[in-house]
């Protein structure tokens, strides 16, 4: 057992932390300096988006194809196998030699997605398997603490070593992180799933559950706006600066910033309704702003998309998930690989239509303005029908 603060957790459950926190690193980089790396090769939105498709769709592939392995092999098994994956993608950028091409481009998102795909399926899967339910708060309260530390720090100093090395070395800088993740997964126990997650898992079976059907639309709308403010937020601070030093900077403040909005959260006990309405009036403001060119605007528009995706998201999870809860083990985690298929739809026609954005305010871009406000709208009508059929069978205010 080890302890952290007053936190004790058994040897493999902090393996399990160790790991997390390496790929959260990893994630982290990615999600910012290997998209920059992209963008910094012409400054256009259609690399960027290619990249991204690639992962998003071969994340959707791999993350079925390890809930397989985590019956047939281990979960050990697959998570070496995406940490052996995040290796090959970033081994392929250091032979780049700082060059982009569209099949490269395509390959390392390939890589980036099914690292995501196998460390996904596999995580879910170790938190049932490793932990007691009486475990489940300090190990999220550790979680919490260190994914806060990765949203500073890694872009701090991964611009630093870009900066004074450049992008070539810090590429193969993260490998040491693909090396460390590997050697805590090494000491994770070799258990596997007690049962095959594709034993039974026929859509009316898995959605017989009151309210679970309307998940899949709420889904489908929840990932078609987290993914266009996700990418878009990210290109608008690639437009407001491309050298490494600001956007760290600016990705650090964001974070901050967002922690701000977190606490507030948490703090102030209002209805989730008026949280979703907050959420949905900072997006819509941030999408009036985006219009515009001023600088000073564009710096507005990232913030409001972040705030406004952190209280839209947590309010509107929260209502989901209290669907989504409510059957053991096995059939969450089936009900999770069938929603992956709303999801990686939502997210691939984004990122197909970006591939059509060659500048804020072009047609494209409007549209997926227009297709996100009505997936906002979506999701109340989609959540309310869910959460009526739940509740006229266990109750108003159950699970909460």
């Amino acid at each position: 057992m080890f302890g952290f603060k007053g936190i004790i957790l058994p040897k493999g459950v902090w393996a399990l932390i160790i790991i997390n926190m390496m790929m959260s690193i990893i994630f982290n980089f990615t999600s910012i300096f290997i998209n920059l790396f992209l963008w910094n090769q012409g400054q256009n939105i259609f690399s960027v988006s290619l990249f991204n498709l690639s992962s998003v769709a071969l994340l959707f592939v791999s993350y079925l194809v390890g809930s397989y392995f985590l019956y047939q092999r281990s979960i050990r098994f697959v998570l070496v196998m995406s940490c052996i994956f995040a290796g090959f993608s970033f081994f392929a950028l250091y032979l780049s030699h700082g060059q982009a091409k569209e099949w490269m481009i395509i390959f390392v998102g390939a890589m980036s997605g099914i690292t995501q795909g196998l460390f996904w399926s596999a995580n879910n899967s170790a938190l049932y398997r490793f932990l007691k339910s009486e475990q489940y708060a300090d190990y999220f309260s550790v979680n919490t603490v260190i994914a806060q530390a990765v949203t500073i720090l890694v872009p701090l100093f991964s611009s630093l070593i870009i900066f004074e090395l450049t992008f070539h070395v810090a590429f193969l800088f993260m490998l040491i992180f693909v090396i460390l993740g590997l050697l805590s997964t090494l000491r994770l126990p070799n258990v596997s799933m007690h049962q095959s997650l594709y034993q039974d898992i026929g859509f009316k079976k898995t959605f017989s559950k009151p309210g679970t059907k309307w998940s899949i639309g709420a889904i489908f709308s929840s990932g078609f706006i987290n993914q266009f403010l996700a990418l878009f937020s990210m290109v608008f601070i690639f437009n407001i600066t491309n050298q490494v030093g600001m956007v760290a900077l600016l990705n650090v403040g964001y974070s901050i910033v967002s922690l701000g909005g977190l606490f507030l959260y948490r703090r102030y006990h209002i209805s989730q309704n008026k949280w979703l309405i907050i959420g949905v009036l900072l997006i819509f403001s941030s999408y009036i702003m985006a219009l515009y060119d001023q600088l000073t605007l564009g710096i507005l528009v990232v913030l409001f998309m972040r705030l406004g995706s952190l209280f839209f998201s947590a309010s509107s999870s929260r209502q989901r998930y209290r669907v989504l809860m409510q059957g053991d083990i096995i059939w969450r985690t089936k009900m999770g690989m069938w929603l992956e298929i709303p999801l990686v739809l939502a997210r691939s026609s984004v990122l197909i239509v970006a591939l059509y954005v060659h500048e804020v305010k072009d047609g494209a871009f409007l549209l997926l303005i227009i297709l996100s406000s009505l997936a906002m709208l979506l999701i109340p009508f989609f959540q309310t029908r869910s959460i009526a059929e739940y509740e006229a069978v266990y109750g108003v205010g159950a699970g909460l």
